[in-house]
């Protein structure tokens, strides 16, 4: 994570000391109980851990350092502890919990405001499942009754191992038609999409995902076909036809489920400091942050700018809409990210003619 980037998201020093007060290490417990991506599991509480603590009073010392000057020389353990602090204060993942954002913190504002329309669109977002609720990544709506997410969640569905076997995209053609056959033959293998806050065998609100429709050929793009979900037409998300204002520094969220296991693209060091003995959780959350970069030309190649926006994901996130705060249209769809480097995401706008989407009579808002 680039330093000078820790510098610009951090809260001021103001609202720092507002906040923290004159205990800051229990302060920030008290985030990282609320807002880490990971729920913590039953071994024991952090909060009685030394190193935790240790960790958090280093992070804030590092933070007013860098506050001060945003040169100043921090030492990599320093660097690393910033990446919780900025975790928690900057670009937290929080939890939706009663049909609403209950923790939002001081540094955004903006979602404060716009809260009610952040929530009227974080209900067409759910997780995506397999028959027998393993957790493999997030889906929205984009017509009635059709969800785009990542290829490699649908391949995820086929049973294929897309994290650590190199010739998953060769195998997808015949896995595809042989998942859609044995969903066709036994409705019961079929996988589920659910928009629960906290979903579990126990939804109601699920959706049968009965084919996986199409993949993009060069793009981390596939789109599923759902029933039984009451009015699905009322939860489309707009895609926005043309781009940003900005394609640095533009204000975003993202909705979606971060919290798999083993957690990807999180390192073991900060799984192990914030998330001792924690299991996947794949809770609903809304993740406030900032366009980097997005591409500006397709297909996305070699030497191209990919980091995309600075929200904080999991590997659950993937399929995430990237959702601008202005009108609350997505941008892009997210589909990677390597913790404390960067995130990435298919810059919509630049695809609204491929075939993909019209072939599937998905219009852009303009």
């Amino acid at each position: 994570m680039d330093q000078q980037w820790l510098a610009s998201v951090l809260p001021s020093q103001q609202q720092l000391d507002e906040f923290l007060g004159d205990d800051p290490v229990t302060a920030l417990l008290g985030l990282a109980r609320s807002r880490a991506p990971i729920e913590f599991g039953p071994v024991g509480d952090p909060g009685d851990d030394p190193a935790l603590k240790r960790e958090f009073a280093l992070a804030q010392v590092a933070a007013a350092a860098l506050k001060k000057n945003g040169n100043a020389q921090l030492s990599l353990e320093q660097t690393q502890a910033l990446h919780a602090f900025v975790h928690l204060l900057a670009r937290p993942a929080l939890r939706v919990v009663g049909g609403g954002v209950p923790a939002i913190p001081q540094s955004w504002d903006r979602l404060d405001t716009a809260h009610d329309s952040v929530i009227s669109r974080v209900r067409g977002v759910g997780r995506v499942d397999t028959s027998t609720r393993k957790h493999v990544g997030t889906g929205w709506f984009v017509i009635e009754n059709l969800l785009l997410t990542n290829r490699h969640v649908a391949g995820g569905l086929c049973g294929l191992d897309v994290h650590n076997d190199p010739t998953w995209l060769d195998k997808l053609p015949a896995a595809v038609v042989a998942t859609n056959a044995a969903w066709d033959a036994d409705h019961s293998q079929r996988a589920v999409w659910d928009p629960a806050e906290a979903p579990s065998a126990a939804s109601t609100a699920v959706g049968s995902i009965t084919k996986i429709r199409a993949y993009h050929a060069l793009l981390d793009m596939a789109l599923l076909d759902v029933t039984g979900v009451e009015n699905s037409n009322s939860l489309v998300l707009r895609i926005q036809a043309v781009p940003p204002a900005s394609l640095t520094g533009h204000e975003v969220y993202l909705a979606g489920y971060p919290g798999v296991s083993p957690p990807y693209s999180v390192s073991k060091q900060v799984a192990d400091l914030l998330f001792p003995g924690a299991t996947a959780s794949g809770l609903k959350r809304v993740s406030p942050g900032q366009l980097v970069a997005l591409v500006e030309d397709l297909p996305i190649g070699e030497g191209k700018p990919r980091a995309s926006h600075d929200g904080s994901t999991l590997g659950g996130s993937s399929g995430s809409p990237v959702v601008n705060f202005d009108n609350h249209r997505v941008i892009a769809l997210h589909y990677a990210g390597k913790y404390g480097q960067a995130n990435f995401a298919v810059p919509l706008w630049l695809v609204k003619d491929d075939p993909f989407f019209t072939d599937n009579d998905i219009v852009f808002a303009s």
